[in-house]
């Protein structure tokens, strides 16, 4: 027998001899005998349910297990990542100081204008700063839903059979309340910027909370109608009322318009607003708390992988990503469109399809237009100091849209191969029809650098101011192809300790593209320096631009390539034009040979 069989023969004995498990011990019966025993009594009838039958969900229960799952679990609470962040608050602080300094600054110099018009204009401004309010709200929640569930929520929850009001309402309420922080928010720096008193500040600040959470709520409530075109009506007659209120503060600033407005005018109305505001506000709330139920899943979805995906970009600092993400779904929305042939060649062919996709799409010409009147309105408050780099800054906003095709062949480098041109060509080629809007945005604009609204000459001489315009339509078209033609951050390089943890290079720069370019370039104009010094900054910044900026991995193939011509080129001067040498035998003279000796026969 086996040692193998041996072992098992054993262990089978061994258990054998084992004592049998003891069976389990009986339940004790309940002494019911016992006077002092008390059984359970339910307070609800015992019932069989069926198969078939559903049970009632507590829907707050179930969005407390949610949020347990998922914040429940976190290692690190919100203070000890604030304590390591340390640093990022100390920045905080001092950009904030800094901040406040400027707006305070801002401030005296717009109260020194005193005449019937700047201060007409001054109090005309909260106007046109909550019909911008409004705009941006209706459109965001034309973007978004404004009610949003992730693919997650949609399948597991809004397809459950519970009320769906309770799991979407403090989405709506937390949606309302946003809009109404940041509306306060902006309209408090505007106000504060253009020089109004305390008390109107904080009235308009009120009529701004007000009525754009009013606007969002609004739209909630169509959302649960299931209807979007109240909402693009609402949106066209908005926006059609701040063209309206920014073409009066121009009108009044120049004494085109007088607009009869007391010493207290403008508080008074923007209490009335901030009243009627709140009461619409509550309004439109009920309407939409009540229509939660009807809210469309797949509208619900939709609008949560829109977040995501942007979310995905937010985190990496990528806004063109954001934008091309938008760009995406309202093509998606529109389906298809007819196609165009194209004309011409080369470089002409691309200049020509921009052409064609600014006729086919013109809405970027309504903020082109709307641009136009910026350094008016700017001259107009008293704030001409700051009329270059401010006009700078919309400018790239509003020349972003019109360049998509540098868009798509600086961030798809397989389809700028197939062109058998350069990319310093094609980002030329890419480049001529929004410089012709920035040429055209010049010239309209240059009279508000020359004289201001008032009839009064400007503090600057005549020669200079002329190129004032020029200089601020070219940094505003050198920050926009800053802005889309940035490389994203490269995840592969070495990364910066940071108070929040490691950090590519590349992503503390996202934030800030195009912006510092523009910055750069009007810097000067603002610092009363010759404008010679903001034309050089421009021309280089357009050199860097047109080239790609600085790429490693090409300068290092580049010199690669030169290093082997270098070496070919020695290699051929050495041997006569590069050909191969033939191979000489040099024998010893007067030394005979050796010669192997005959084999014998």
């Amino acid at each position: 027998m086996s040692s193998r069989n041996k072992r098992r023969n054993r262990s089978r004995k061994e258990r054998a001899a084992q004592p049998a498990a003891r069976p389990p011990q009986q339940r004790r019966p309940a002494p019911t005998d016992d006077p002092d025993f008390e059984g359970f009594d339910p307070d609800y009838p015992f019932v069989d349910v069926g198969f078939d039958a559903q049970g009632m969900v507590d829907e707050r229960q179930l969005l407390l297990l949610v949020k347990d799952w998922r914040k429940g679990r976190a290692t690190r609470r919100l203070r000890d990542v604030i304590t390591d962040a340390y640093v990022a608050m100390f920045t905080v602080v001092v950009v904030a100081a800094m901040i406040i300094s400027g707006l305070l600054s801002a401030q005296n110099q717009a109260s020194t204008c005193t005449s019937d018009g700047c201060v007409t204009a001054r109090k005309l401004l909260p106007w046109l700063v909550v019909a911008g309010l409004w705009v941006g709200a209706l459109a965001i929640s034309r973007i978004f839903g404004p009610i949003v569930a992730s693919a997650a929520e949609g399948f597991w929850l809004l397809d459950a059979p519970l009320r769906r009001s309770s799991v979407l309402a403090r989405r709506m309420w937390g949606m309302i309340f946003a809009a109404g922080g940041v509306a306060a928010v902006v309209a408090a720096l505007v106000t504060v910027l253009v020089g109004l008193p305390l008390p109107t500040v904080g009235a308009w600040t009120a009529a701004a909370a007000f009525t754009t959470a009013a606007w969002m709520a609004f739209t909630a409530a169509e959302q649960g109608a299931e209807r979007t075109i109240m909402v693009r009506v609402a949106q066209i007659v908005v926006g059609g009322v701040a063209v309206v209120v920014l073409v009066a503060v121009i009108a009044s600033a120049s004494g085109w318009l007088s607009v009869g407005l007391g010493g207290t005018g403008s508080f008074e109305l923007a209490i009335v607003v901030a009243a009627a505001g709140l009461v619409l506000a509550i309004l439109a709330s009920l309407i939409a708390r009540r229509r939660l139920d009807n809210v469309g899943r797949a509208k619900l979805i939709t609008g949560g992988e829109l977040v995501s995906g942007m979310q995905g970009a937010a985190f990496a600092l990528d806004f063109a990503l954001m934008r091309d993400i938008l760009i995406e779904r309202r093509n998606h929305l529109r389906g298809h469109v007819k196609p165009a042939r194209g004309h011409w060649r080369g470089t002409r062919a691309l200049v020509w399809r921009d052409l064609q996709r600014l006729v086919r799409s013109p809405g970027p010409l309504v903020g082109f237009l709307v641009s136009l009147v910026v350094p008016y309105a700017l001259e107009s408050l008293g704030v001409g100091s700051l009329t270059p780099i401010l006009s700078a800054l919309i400018m790239v906003a509003v020349m972003v849209p019109f360049m998509d095709s540098m868009r798509v062949l600086t961030r798809t480098k397989g389809l700028a191969r197939l062109f058998p041109m350069t990319d310093s060509e094609l980002r030329t080629a890419t480049t001529i029809v929004p410089a012709s809007l920035a040429l055209i945005w010049a010239i309209v604009v240059t009279p508000a650098f020359l004289l201001n609204l008032n009839g009064q000459a400007a503090s600057v001489s005549v020669s200079n101011t002329l190129w004032y315009g020029v200089i601020t339509a070219a940094a505003g078209l050198l920050g926009a192809m800053r802005w889309v033609s940035a490389k994203s951050a490269n995840y592969n390089m070495p990364m910066v300790a940071t108070g929040a943890g490691a950090v590519p290079p590349g992503l503390m720069f996202n934030l800030i593209r195009g912006i510092d370019v523009a910055v750069l370039v009007t810097a000067p104009l603002v610092l009363n320096w010759p404008p010679i010094v903001s034309a050089i900054i421009a021309m280089i910044a357009f050199m860097v631009l047109r080239s790609g900026g600085i790429n490693q991995q090409e300068l290092m193939e580049k010199s690669e390539e030169q290093r082997k011509e270098l070496a070919a080129q020695k290699e051929a001067a050495r041997g006569g034009g590069g050909r191969t040498r033939p191979k000489q035998v040099i024998s010893r003279s007067g030394t005979p040979a050796r010669t192997r000796p005959p084999l014998r026969k």
